[in-house]
Order: structure tokens, then C-alpha cells, then sequence
């Protein structure tokens, strides 16, 4: 059975096979095995489009880049950072920075919000 569109006109559509499998455009050759998603919490990533409730997609052992957003596993709690390589850049705001890419969960893929 193949996708059908559920969503028209997104930037990243979502599709689904009918019964229980999505596809989102634009995110080709994720492995299942190595996705999850995360809700998130409060509003520090505002300006990428991510508030609470934002759904996270994510990837475990994906290349890290300066300036991504990631997840850390701080004691069994999914924290969203921005990777920054340089210990000596400033970011306005509240977020949560992470320099030591050894402590990275996954890299955050994109950001989905939900309206009823």
C-alpha cells in the first residue's frame, strides 16, 4: 500500500500508509531504530519554532554540527541544547549550551506544533 497525503501545502507533509506508518517529506532514509520523538517543554528555542508542546524529531548518532540543536540525557531527563564548538560565543537569551559533543543523546532533525 503506498503513502497518501494527509496534510496539503506543508512545508514538510506528513503521509501515511493507512495503517500506522508515516512518512514526512524531506526527512528521507531515517532509520526507525535510531528515531524517536520528544515533547517539548517551556519556551527557550521560541525562535526555532519550538514551544511546549512541540513535538522533537530525533536522531541518535547523527553528525553533530556548531549551532544545532541537540539532546542530552541528563539522569533519565531528554534535554533540549544548542551545540556552540566556540566555549567563548555568547547567546542572548536563556538556552542551555552545550560544548562537549560527547554528552549529545541525538540531534534534533525538526520540530512539529499541533493545533486542535
Amino acid at each position: 500500500m503506498g503513502f497518501e497525503q494527509e496534510i496539503i501545502n506543508a512545508k514538510h507533509p506528513v503521509l501515511t500508509d493507512g495503517i500506522g506508518s508515516i512518512h514526512i517529506e524531506g526527512f528521507h532514509g531515517l532509520q526507525a531504530e535510531k528515531c524517536f520523538c520528544v515533547m517539548a517543554e517551556g519556551t527557550r528555542y521560541h525562535e526555532y519554532g519550538i514551544a511546549s508542546g512541540s513535538v522533537l524529531l530525533c536522531k541518535r548518532a547523527e553528525p553533530i554540527n556548531n549551532g544545532d540543536l541537540v539532546v542530552v540525557n541528563e539522569d533519565g531527563i531528554l534535554t533540549v541544547y544548542l551545540y556552540l564548538k566556540d566555549r567563548k560565543k555568547n547567546v542572548d537569551g536563556e538556552k542551555r549550551i552545550l560544548h562537549n559533543k560527547s554528552m549529545v543523546y541525538a540531534k534534533v532533525l525538526g520540530s512539529f506544533n499541533f493545533y486542535q
